[in-house]
């Protein structure tokens, strides 16, 4: 065979690679562009079906929608499936390759057919309502509650209200000991049935299992927690310093050390009373000297509260919710649920979004408006993607956290005119600062802590029998905090927060929406060129800011997470403590000052409780 001979074989083979390999490229693309229109139709169905679920009576009816959604799942695991028969090493094309690894997922747990509905989901549901079963006996036989009723309460609400008003240590140490004792067991076996269904699916989807818990790629996510944590931890001493400090003229050496860790009881005392008359910050900042926020709203009704919080968007440049959304997409409450349990909700199921809001009217929900809307705002700009891009890495939650810290700074109040002859001084801006502290900074190491049990339990480095001794070792190490009691072995002491929409993984959001939101508010601040203290900027009615947001909003998920965070955090898109520094340095230079007063010790020993 002639040396021209050869030369046209190997031509004519790598046309042939060629040819192939356009041809599979062309299998995915339109596998690909099929599967997205099949997954958009199935969740708008998913969402009407879920949307419309809500305090329906009729069992029929319930049963026909259960089995619309099977149906569903069913499809959603065939694209799955076969997005996973793609080699992807053959796939030429960079974006088809993404494609197809988000396609992969899709079918969430729902790979794991009847056993999600008939297992997994009882699992879930009875996680929810270890928080609203009536079946802790009151304290003192009922002695503090109202008429000295003895009856059966729950976690929520009715426990929950009893932390945030109660100043004796006995009754909040017996609702954490009663509460836990008598959940510990279908605590366990519940909340570790979803742990192995998360396990199992990944196995079948044959992506890594935090990947799936995470829903994006989670290989240096947690490492970013962790410089975050080590960031924030000089100035979490220091409050916890000053906390412990309030605590013990309060209570004693008896109850807290003064060196140690701080009960979990009075941890959880502190948190929920951060804005009550009985806080920590009592004796120096004084809940009188707050203007009292509800009256800001008081003259509006529930309605105007949600086009307050759309103002702010369209103040942005973002587009009016449209007649359609405001009629068919924002639900009126359940008349019949009492107004003190009514919660803003949203369904977020794009390419619909329902607002289901509640006809009280405060300050908080004002806020929780603002906060909604974002995930509105965010599902619009995404609705245009391919719908294995709508995941958005939960960037919409961040989003809302600045949204928020613009709305409710005194210099928005004052603008807005809702602050209507109100003085903020110089000391009722650091009440409200060092309040707000309170909330945010010492609920972020719970956040992380709850965040790594779960990694840790994913990833078989801890199982359910020594689980228990690495939360507390963990909430020791990064929280100070401690048990009120020895912990004996078999305890499982989550507390019912963790088991809240844990299969959205909502601790490892909060964290991620606390420092990442920070972030984009001081960001935010910057590009609408605020000038002055970090904590009083209100970016309300920048074009440019609304330009950045819908730069990052309109990408979805198409590009990876640090490529989209850089809309707005150009210079430095990994999570970072030091915009939420900035917005409390105030409160920081404070606990310096007087903790070095107090001789306090910064940081604690170990704790003396025995933990099997």
């Amino acid at each position: 065979m002639s040396h021209l001979q050869c030369l046209s074989l190997v031509l004519i083979a790598a046309i042939g690679l060629s040819s192939a390999a356009a041809n599979y490229d062309l299998e995915a693309k339109t596998f690909i562009d099929q599967s997205s229109a099949r997954y958009y139709k199935f969740y708008n169905e998913i969402a009407a079906e879920t949307y419309s679920a809500n305090n329906e009576d009729d069992f029929e009816a319930l049963f026909t929608k259960l089995t619309n959604v099977k149906r569903i799942a069913d499809e959603l695991v065939s694209i799955s499936r076969q997005a996973g028969g793609f080699d992807l090493s053959r796939v030429q094309n960079a974006e088809s390759r993404h494609a197809l690894q988000e396609l992969r997922s899709v079918g969430d747990l729902f790979v794991l057919g009847d056993d999600y509905f008939s297992s997994v989901q009882m699992n879930l549901v009875a996680l929810q309502t270890l928080s609203t079963d009536k079946d802790i006996e009151p304290y003192l036989g009922g002695a503090n509650m109202p008429d000295e009723d003895d009856s059966p309460i729950a976690y929520y609400p009715d426990i929950q209200r009893i932390v945030q008003q109660s100043k004796d240590s006995d009754e909040l140490k017996y609702y954490w000991e009663t509460w836990r004792e008598k959940n510990q067991l279908w605590a366990s076996l519940n909340f570790y049935t979803i742990v192995q269904s998360y396990q199992k699916a990944a196995k079948i989807l044959e992506v890594p299992v935090h990947k799936l818990w995470y829903r994006f790629d989670s290989h240096e996510l947690l490492q970013q927690m962790e410089q975050a944590m080590a960031e924030l931890k000089p100035f979490y001493q220091q409050l916890h310093s000053f906390v412990r400090q309030q605590l013990f003229k309060k209570y004693g050496a008896d109850v807290i050390d003064p060196n140690g860790p701080i009960p979990d009881h009075l941890f959880q005392q502190v948190l929920e009373q951060a804005w009550g008359p009985d806080s920590v910050l009592e004796e120096f900042f004084p809940r009188s000297e707050l203007p009292q926020y509800d009256d800001f709203v008081s003259h509006l009704s529930a309605k105007a509260l949600i086009n307050e919080s759309e103002s702010f968007y369209t103040s942005l440049g973002f587009q009016p919710l449209s007649a359609d959304f405001h009629q068919n997409q924002i639900r009126e409450p359940n008349e019949d649920k009492p107004d003190d349990d009514c919660r803003p909700s949203i369904f977020d199921l794009i390419p619909h979004v329902y607002l289901m809001y509640c006809e009280k009217v405060s300050f908080r929900k004002l806020m929780q408006y603002h906060s909604h809307m974002a995930r509105v705002y965010y599902a619009n700009q995404k609705s245009r993607l391919p719908s294995y891009y709508f995941k958005a890495y939960n960037l919409e939650f961040p989003v809302g956290e600045a949204v928020v810290l613009s709305a409710s700074s005194p210099a928005h109040l004052t603008g807005r005119g809702l602050a209507k002859g109100v003085q903020f001084t110089a000391k009722a801006l650091m009440n409200r600062l060092f309040r707000m502290s309170i909330h945010t900074v010492l609920n972020i190491p719970l956040y992380y802590v709850h965040t790594k049990v779960m990694h840790d339990l994913l990833n078989d480095t801890v199982d359910m029998d020594t689980v228990n001794r690495h939360y507390w070792r963990l909430l020791e190490l990064h929280a100070g905090i401690e048990p009120p009691s020895d912990r004996a072995e078999g305890a499982i002491d989550f507390p019912y927060k963790f088991y809240v929409n844990i299969d959205q993984n909502f601790q490892t959001q909060k964290f991620i929406s606390e420092i990442l939101g920070y972030q984009f508010y001081r960001a935010l601040c910057q590009k609408s060129h605020h000038t002055g203290q970090l904590h009083n900027c209100d970016f309300y009615g920048n074009n440019a800011v609304g330009n950045d947001l819908r730069s990052m909003m309109s990408l979805g998920s198409t590009r990876p997470w640090k490529e989209v965070v850089s809309k707005i955090l150009p210079n430095n898109a990994s999570l970072s403590s030091v915009a939420l520094l900035e917005y409390y340095e105030p409160v920081l230079n404070w606990l310096k000052n007087h903790n070095r007063q107090a001789n306090a010790k910064i940081g604690w020993t170990s704790t003396k409780k025995k933990i099997v």
